[in-house]
């Protein structure tokens, strides 16, 4: 996907708080109990009295009015935080009440009483009473916390409120399926390694293979005549050395297999659509090539970045894919997408959502070349997701992320350049002029500077100071990755693709 611009601005408050926790915390109006898990670096802006911060899962959540602290209780927006954790939430504004429901669980909440009605007819007393703030109802945040089971601790110094899901429990109550991209592999970047967690040909009875739902292989491409190969091509999309052995072992340990099929400007797939009888034979050829898999996977990028061309296009790809579907017969078909606030205007969602059995949304690459910024921040992410529920049904959208990061050099004369997209495997001790003295807002740790989670980034954030520039890297470890996974289950929708194998650090399954 092409590079967009995109300009974050980095909070100046660094702490140290307990990442996902298991109990809660001292903060305004909410119960103190002391139990500590694994600690993360966080850095968020503080607040302004009497607004408050409010993270879940460690991810933002976006609200149409700021929560606040009031006589010492916490109120939030009910309608955004209840369906930020899976909940329906309804409106009778007759009676002047709000319902909240979820897993079973039925609240009645209305506005001015200090009680609110349960399911079975419980009466629960809250510190104060709903209020409607510009349309929005506003309650207390320890209806959250001692009905429905979530978590908080209190961070004072940046008047941020972090929830956690309870404990084996996700935001909607599900784990999504979990796909990987099995592809561009090598022996110092081994997708093999990421899914059966041994060398090839080995597998370990414990590995990722067994939380996985599939794989994505993308052994295939589609050259400049329009015809699809597996052998070595310029795309590098090929299949690899002992490739049979990975399907076998991928049908052992249960997973659905589909073949992958890229294309984009260097094989001039705009004008192979154009022709019918090119674009005829191509789906064919897929359909052909696919019949030891479970379905297909089309990845064809770039269409309608010129607009003179981009109805065509669109057009077109409708066309072929409509070929496509009869072709394939029962078997399942997957088209990966761009964003709709990508600059690739050639793809029909409502139609392509229609047609496929799903599609993968590519929500990643959203990084600036010359100017620092992450791969993925939250506001693209969730500006991705949200536009295309609009058009697509949620459950019928994978979220591709990415498990790879970027890094800058920041000269001190002349601009900015992306040089790295490091892996999320990889060390700090490996990058350019590592360690260099770290800045005090990236903390410290020794001589080198310690990553810090950045919550609007969704992802780790570290800088340091070389010979003739500075360095800033956004990184993506098991953390991120879990972080982002639990964001996705905001939506309802079926799963997450992580791109792309091979990248993933050393038993990155285990944090899931």
């Amino acid at each position: 996907m092409a590079q967009l611009p995109n300009r974050v601005p980095l909070p100046k408050i660094v702490l140290l708080i307990s990442c996902f926790v298991t109990a809660c915390f001292a903060g305004p109006a909410l119960p103190v109990q002391a139990q500590r898990a694994s600690e993360t670096l966080v850095r968020i802006a503080a607040a302004e009295p009497p607004y408050v911060n409010v993270l879940l899962d460690l991810a933002p959540v976006r609200f149409p009015v700021t929560p606040y602290v009031e006589d010492g209780t916490t109120m939030v927006p009910l309608r955004a935080l209840g369906e930020a954790v899976g909940a329906k939430i309804g409106w009778d504004g007759t009676r002047q009440a709000a319902t909240y429901s979820k897993d079973g669980i039925t609240l009645v909440i209305q506005i001015g009483q200090t009680t609110i009605s349960t399911s079975d007819g419980q009466p629960v007393p809250m510190p104060k009473p709903a209020v409607l703030l510009d349309g929005h109802t506003m309650v207390p945040l320890r209806l959250f916390i001692e009905i429905l089971g979530y978590h908080v601790r209190w961070d004072e110094a940046t008047r941020t409120v972090y929830i956690s899901s309870p404990e084996g429990s996700t935001s909607t109550g599900t784990l999504p399926g979990l796909w990987g991209f099995y592809a561009l592999g090598s022996v110092t970047y081994s997708s093999w390694v990421d899914v059966f967690g041994a060398r090839y040909p080995y597998s370990e009875k414990d590995c990722a293979a067994t939380k996985m739902e599939g794989l994505f292989l993308g052994w295939y491409a589609v050259d400049k005549h329009g015809k699809v190969t597996s052998g070595y091509n310029p795309t590098g999309f090929h299949k690899p050395d002992g490739w049979p052995s990975v399907i076998l072992e991928a049908r052992l340990h249960g997973l659905k297999l589909m073949s992958m099929y890229f294309a984009d400007s260097t094989s001039d797939i705009g004008s192979i659509l154009d022709d019918p009888v090119l674009r005829r034979r191509l789906a064919l050829d897929i359909a052909s090539s696919s019949a030891d898999y479970d379905g297909v996977l089309i990845d064809f990028e770039g269409l309608g970045l010129d607009e003179a061309t981009a109805e065509r296009d669109k057009t077109n790809f409708n066309e072929f894919l409509a070929l496509l579907r009869d072709f394939l017969g029962k078997k399942t078909l997957a088209v990966a997408l761009p964003p709709l606030s990508s600059p690739y205007k050639g793809y029909d969602h409502a139609y392509i959502g229609d047609i496929a059995d799903f599609i993968v949304l590519m929500a990643y690459n959203f990084q600036d070349p010359g100017s620092p910024s992450p791969v993925a921040p939250f506001s693209r992410v969730d500006d991705a997701i949200r536009q295309e529920c609009e058009l697509v049904s949620p459950d019928k959208i994978i979220l591709g992320i990415p498990a790879y990061g970027v890094l800058y050099k920041v000269p001190y004369e002349g601009e900015a350049s992306a040089i790295a997209l490091p892996p999320a495997r990889d060390k700090l001790a490996t990058f350019p002029e590592y360690p260099g003295i770290s800045t005090l807002s990236a903390g410290r740790l020794g001589d080198g500077p310690v990553p810090v989670f950045v919550p609007q980034f969704l992802c780790n954030y570290a800088e340091w100071e070389g010979i003739d520039g500075s360095y800033k890297a956004y990184l993506e470890d098991s953390l991120s990755l879990k972080v982002r996974i639990r964001m996705a289950q905001r939506y309802g929708i079926s799963g997450v693709a992580i791109w792309r194998l091979g990248l993933l650090p050393e038993n990155w399954w285990t944090d899931l």
